[in-house]
């Protein structure tokens, strides 16, 4: 993980990366902004997460450098609105000059050694572009001046549940529940590969009857055990008070149901654990204090009430 800077000015780094690291550089912007933002994400020991703490949107300002020069290059792109929710003023010109910038930008010696590592890691294209580097430095480190870790919310709190119904009416949802823990990837890809025991005939057989080989039986499927992670989200769940107010996403997040569970637990006819759920109003995105925190992971985790 890390936000390449061989330079001080964002644009200039950008114009200066390989095609395929400056598209990994997007979505290595996302994922430091959701570490430093959002609670339980990960990596806050990490020296590239550590070195942005405080700074959002100076990085949202570099993640969308990188996006700006990717699409310039004609590649497209799925990352923009995602890193722009960090930081709005970012994206204008007029609120973008007034952003406090991390203290290590501008530092030679920390930008040569950005530099130094892409020719190390690719001599053929950045050697001529950074004659200066050092094949032997490392990565310069710089520590935050103060340590900013996320908190999970307190007060009002609206849980949301990330449970996905398609072309169902928002209106019409009547029990929620947490969505299954997926199969193992193995699993999945022998389910969907619709085996039925036939193998191809090629050219070059002079046949095409199929082959007298054993069958070979197919993988067993294996439920995919939850994580520590996801048996605490599945024990907030199961231990939710009624009449806790709970908003499930529509329209890949761009509305929400918002309700309460009542009564008592229920017994879905799929055997997963849920509860019966009354919509009170339906909400957009935008109504939410920092919609950013809706990019966490997680299938159920509570924000700041709207």
């Amino acid at each position: 993980m890390q936000t390449f800077l061989p330079y001080p000015d964002f644009r200039e780094s950008a114009k200066a990366l390989d095609t395929a690291r400056l598209g990994k550089q997007r979505v290595e912007a996302l994922q430091t902004l959701r570490a430093l933002v959002i609670p339980g994400y990960g990596w806050q020991t990490h020296p590239a997460i550590r070195m942005w703490m405080g700074h959002v949107p100076a990085l949202t300002m570099y993640g969308l450098a990188m996006v700006d020069e990717w699409l310039e290059r004609g590649h497209p792109d799925n990352t923009r609105a995602n890193i722009a929710e960090f930081a709005p003023q970012a994206g204008h010109p007029d609120y973008a000059a007034k952003i406090v910038m991390p203290p290590w930008l501008g530092d030679p010696d920390f930008h040569l050694s950005h530099r130094s590592k892409l020719v190390h890691k690719e001599p053929k294209f950045y050697a001529p572009v950074f004659p200066d580097a050092i094949p032997e430095m490392d990565y310069l480190w710089p520590e935050p001046r103060h340590e900013f870790l996320p908190q999970e919310p307190e007060g009002d709190l609206l849980w949301i549940l990330r449970e996905p119904h398609d072309d169902v009416d928002p209106q019409s949802l009547s029990t929620v529940a947490l969505p299954p823990v997926n199969r193992s990837a193995a699993a999945a890809a022998a389910m969907s590969a619709g085996d039925d025991g036939y193998s191809p005939v090629y050219v070059e057989d002079g046949s095409r009857r199929p082959s007298r080989a054993p069958k070979k039986a197919p993988p067993r499927p294996q439920a995919k055990k939850p994580t520590r992670k996801r048996q605490a989200q599945e024990e907030a769940f199961r231990t939710l008070p009624g009449k806790t107010p709970v908003a499930v996403p529509f329209e890949n997040g761009a509305r929400f149901a918002v309700g309460q569970v009542v009564g008592r637990p229920i017994t879905l006819a799929d055997g997963r654990f849920g509860r019966n759920f009354e919509v009170t109003e339906i909400i957009d995105r935008s109504a939410f204090t920092y919609p950013a925190l809706l990019q966490d992971p997680r299938v159920f985790f509570p924000v700041e009430a709207p």
